[in-house]
């Protein structure tokens, strides 16, 4: 869970963030708009789908905001950060519990959440399953099932500017 900066020249620690989750996301570095001085931020996610935009000279949390609130939710894929916007692909790992028969499976779906880079507002978020799950039987145990569900977003997605168009893959 802790994010460190490291001088290039010596690989001394300059400064080091604690995030409230273990982070597995690969870190996007970009300007920082806004009023003041030039500054630049590192975006990143966590395991309980926090997104973090972390000051580079400082090390001081500018924001962070929770993008999904499914307990499975994940940020793994690197947040892509164009035009002012931060696209965050958020995936899950629901696969795991949804093993057990005891666990009421499958109720994740898998988003992209445009977020301001500045300010981390949501401007939007779009599942990439239209349809809400809802209960449609139990298992052998007496466990609600849910569908539909899944098609995680784990990397990063890809955006072209000229033509409005932002790419993402799917898992599971």
């Amino acid at each position: 869970s802790r994010l460190f900066a490291l001088d290039a020249a010596s690989g001394c620690v300059r400064w080091q963030f604690t995030a409230g989750a273990g982070v597995r996301s690969a870190i996007s570095v970009g300007r920082l708009d806004g009023t003041g001085p030039t500054r630049y931020a590192a975006y990143f996610g966590d395991f309980r789908a926090v997104v973090y935009a972390v000051d580079l000279a400082t090390g001081q949390q500018v924001w962070s905001v929770k993008v999904d609130d499914h307990t499975a939710a994940r940020i793994t894929g690197a947040p892509t950060l164009a035009g002012g916007r931060l696209y965050v692909p958020v995936s899950s790992l629901e696969e795991v519990p949804g093993a057990r028969p005891d666990y009421p499976c499958c109720s994740f779906r898998g988003s992209v959440v445009a977020l301001d880079a500045t300010t981390g507002r949501q401007i939007w978020k779009t599942y990439t399953i239209a349809e809400a799950p809802s209960i449609v039987g139990k298992n052998a145990a007496g466990t609600p099932l849910w569908k539909p569900g899944g098609a995680a977003v784990w990397a990063a997605p890809t955006v072209d500017l000229a033509r409005r168009v932002l790419y993402v893959a799917t898992g599971n």
